[in-house]
């Protein structure tokens, strides 16, 4: 395939293929193609738009053949969809132009504060360190005392000794995350999360080759109060939502003022 620079009016419409009476013109292919193709890349891709082509071509013939005279009026639905995409377009052209995207957290806190009851956690969340190991690391015997984090050089010791031996090492305590996230790395197998979260502060097992060690720092139990720090970013997002649809009324109230302004409404009764 040459580049459409060079093609002359006659080679672009050179029929690549046909269904019943339908043609597909070589220029057509040509204008779909992307700058820059290599040789070997355009044959697979002319070979490929050709069959897309033609199974589109066949499908849609047979639809033409089958379908009753009220299902092929598209127009209608066309033109529908046309209008819902310009305004959907417009719609976001003029957010982006306007929307505050600044939430501070004041405001964030106060939307948490009133809507408490929307805030119920559906799981068990956790603040923990955990650590793995394989059974013939050194100095596990004081890995033991440093994972249960009493003093300052616990924290420093265990983070030394886990970043130059672990096989995982998570030490967040500042984000919650989800208690099930931690079993796909911690496996602890038939237990009770309620009972285990409010009893068992940390453990330490050994499975497989491998020694594993968990503290619970902090806790939350399913259908407790969801902490703010989890839903923060959620809480944004819910503030940004309203915010833009308040643009959104915002615009239609405007067009709508100014098209009676301008007297081109007529509702006729």
């Amino acid at each position: 395939m040459t580049s459409c620079s060079e093609e002359t009016e006659e080679s672009k419409k050179i029929v690549l293929a046909k269904v019943n009476k339908v043609e597909l013109y070589r220029s057509e292919v040509l204008h779909s193609m992307p700058d820059d193709i290599s040789s070997e890349d355009s044959l697979t891709f002319v070979k490929n738009y050709i069959d897309q082509w033609v199974q589109e071509q066949v499908v849609y013939q047979k639809a033409l053949e089958v379908l009753p005279d009220e299902s092929k009026d598209v127009d209608y639905q066309l033109e529908k969809y046309k209008r819902s995409l310009l305004i959907f377009t417009y719609e976001q052209f003029y957010i982006q132009d306007r929307l505050d995207t600044i939430v501070p957290m004041a405001e964030i806190e106060e939307f948490y504060n009133n809507n408490l009851k929307d805030f119920a956690l559906r799981d068990y969340i956790v603040k923990v360190v955990y650590a793995k190991y394989t059974d013939i690391t050194p100095e596990l015997d004081k890995v033991k005392g440093w994972y249960k984090l009493k003093t300052e050089d616990d924290w420093i010791n265990l983070q030394s000794h886990a970043n130059l031996y672990g096989v995982k090492f998570y030490n967040d305590t500042t984000n919650w995350i989800f208690f099930d996230d931690v079993l796909k790395e911690i496996p602890l197998t038939d237990i009770n999360k309620a009972s285990f979260i409010r009893n068992k502060k940390s453990i330490t097992f050994e499975e497989e080759g491998k020694v594993y060690f968990l503290n619970i720092i902090d806790s939350r139990l399913q259908d407790d109060v969801s902490p703010l720090e989890f839903e923060k970013d959620r809480i944004k997002g819910i503030l940004l939502n309203i915010r833009m649809n308040e643009l959104r009324k915002k615009l239609k109230t405007e067009l709508y003022n100014d098209a009676q302004k301008a007297q081109i409404i007529n509702i006729y009764k």
